[in-house]
């Protein structure tokens, strides 16, 4: 049937590439400094394109275009990997467009799908503004994507439409000074927390909102903006994002994730071999909670067996 949607699991190889490019990025945190922070980036967007693909635009029929997305990604050269991004680009475009033609309608989620192209943009303009760029379209998509997430797990109203413009407009206030991350950070919990009357106790989900506000606070005295990104919002935003979406009986697990990744950015400024140990640790955990989907029934239908099973019961 012509709009049957085939789906398939296209989250997993950007997933394993992702956890690649984190180990080289640490191995070279020892033996080429220089090159850490480009190889967690790629990580990083590694796992931001399996998962953006897997919500959004996981049918088959986009294979050519989805493998040349992962193709360029995994040539860690610039100019290639700012390919990448052009074909997930593609991808978001024909996506959108064969929903359209279906007539099914959709919450639009300017967030997330704003990052493709603007993802494009940054890494274009990467070796003039530096590392800092690139913070700017994860931030968009892992904001976007986690009001679905925070809305189901602490009885908060999810926000879509143009009820996104403030936070989209915020996040894009990064590209003229970087200091600003914090306040966007903040910005972003008052607006999603503003509404609801009662807020339920979910530990998971409440330890990731704390892990993003202390660390990004504390980035204002403490300095280190990129990694209060990286260890207070990013990873545990995708650590949460993933788990909840891939593997939601291990979800009530999450908030031993995020509490080590915290830990990871302040340990920094202590002991700073254990902030590694911690992030490491962290991943471990995270890998662990989302076994499951590393076989081929995953890679096939999109989701892992024990989901299924789960599912069904």
């Amino acid at each position: 049937m012509k709009n049957v949607i085939e789906p398939w699991g296209v989250n997993i190889p950007f997933l394993l590439l992702g956890f690649i490019y984190f180990a080289i990025g640490g191995i070279s945190l020892i033996s080429n400094p220089l090159a850490h922070g480009y190889f967690m980036f790629l990580g990083a967007y590694s796992l931001y394109e399996g998962m953006l693909l897997r919500l959004f635009f996981p049918a088959k029929k986009y294979l050519a275009l989805q493998l040349a997305t992962l193709v360029s990604l995994s040539i860690p050269l610039y100019p290639v990997v700012v390919t990448s991004f052009l074909f997930l680009t593609a991808v978001e475009i024909w996506g959108i467009r064969d929903v359209k033609s279906y007539g099914s309608k959709f919450p639009v989620n300017i967030l997330v799908l704003s990052s493709p192209p603007i993802s494009f943009i940054s890494w274009l303009i990467l070796p003039i503004k530096g590392y800092e760029v690139l913070i700017i379209p994860l931030l968009l998509y892992l904001l976007g994507i986690n009001v679905g997430v925070f809305s189901a797990n602490l009885n908060l109203k999810p926000k879509f439409g143009i009820k996104q413009i403030p936070i989209f407009l915020l996040v894009l206030l990064l590209y003229l000074d970087y200091k600003l991350f914090p306040l966007v950070i903040i910005a972003y919990f008052v607006w999603l927390f503003y509404g609801p009357k009662r807020v339920n106790k979910n530990s998971s989900a409440l330890s990731t909102v704390l892990s993003s506000l202390s660390t990004s606070f504390s980035s204002y005295f403490l300095g280190e903006t990129i990694h209060a990104f990286a260890l207070g919002t990013m990873a545990p935003f995708f650590f949460s994002c993933i788990t909840y979406s891939t593997s939601r009986y291990n979800y009530d697990k999450i908030y031993l994730v995020s509490a080590l990744l915290a830990l990871s950015y302040f340990f920094r400024f202590i002991i700073f071999p254990d902030s590694a140990v911690l992030f490491i640790a962290s991943s471990a955990i995270f890998i662990y909670l989302i076994k499951d989907n590393f076989t081929f029934t995953t890679l096939k239908l999109g989701m892992s067996k024990k989901y299924l099973i789960k599912k069904l019961n």
